[in-house]
Order: C-alpha cells, then structure tokens, then sequence
C-alpha cells in the first residue's frame, strides 16, 4: 500500500480497493470478450452490431480506466496483466464459434448484465463498508453499463 491523501480510513480504503479489484478482473475480461466478439462476427446485421459493440467496448475500457484509478487513488495497486485476469476474472469464458449474429449479442448481454450484477454487489458492500466516493464511481459507471445493455439486448429477436 502507498501512501495517499485519501482521507478515508486504511481499513476501509483496503476493503474497497479488493472490492474493486474483483471487479476489474471482471471488466477487463468484459471488454476483451466484446472485442472479441466485434472481431469475429459476420452475418446481415454485422454493421450496425459491429458499431454497436465499438461503443460498449469504449464504456467498457473507459469503466476499466475509472475503477483502476480508483483503486490507485486509495492507496493500491491495480492489476490488470493478460495472466492476472485470465487467472482471477469471475465471468464465464468467451464461447469459441457462433453460428450468428444473434448468438453474439446473447453472450455480450448476458456478460454485461453480470459485470453489473458484480458492480451492484461490490457497491453494496461498500456502502455498508463506509466508502461513498467509490459507491458514486460505480452507480455512475453501472448506469452507463446497465442502459448498454438493454441497446444490446434490443437488438435480439422479440421472445412471445
């Protein structure tokens, strides 16, 4: 631990730096499988999913940036190397073929909805923790994730 100017104390700035740190596993992974996914796919609605995915990944990596610093700013240091992640993310593994489009925006849904199923956990968690500032970095970046989200989700067939 470094030394910060964070004012809240060290317990609590510990708790939330681990908290966040599971976290950015997880967005990490989220944001390499979204790339992957805008990589590879291919069928009739791959511009406007293609372009779709262009802008999750960049709330994505710039949600990855936020939560990082945070953790830097408490005092941490964040770890996001290729190994750490692979080793310590909590999201399912990036399914390796899909025979369409359709197939691709499920997966990338329910990968975002879990990340903010993650987010809202770790937020309640420190809340009760004492820590406000990273609770308001999260609501702001789960907001973001969250309507993303159902931008992907609409793109999928209607279900009756």
């Amino acid at each position: 631990m470094s030394h910060t100017y964070e004012t809240l104390p060290e317990n609590v700035k510990q708790y939330s730096a681990q908290e966040l740190q599971k976290l950015l596993y997880s967005a990490i992974d989220l944001n390499m499988q979204i790339k992957e996914s805008h990589w590879t796919m291919a069928g009739r609605e791959f511009l406007s999913v293609h372009r779709l995915f262009d802008e999750v990944a960049e709330v994505v990596e710039d949600t990855v940036d936020d939560i990082a610093e945070r953790i830097a700013q408490l005092g941490h240091k964040p770890e996001g190397t290729l190994q750490k992640v692979a080793e310590k993310s909590s999201l399912p593994t990036y399914p390796k073929s899909f025979s369409s489009i359709d197939e691709h925006i499920e997966v990338i849904g329910q990968r975002l909805a879990f990340v903010t199923s993650q987010a809202l956990q770790a937020m309640a968690n420190m809340e009760e923790n004492g820590d406000p500032i990273s609770v308001d970095l999260l609501t702001a970046r789960t907001r973001e994730i969250d309507k993303l989200t159902w931008l992907v989700e609409s793109h999928l067939p209607q279900k009756k």
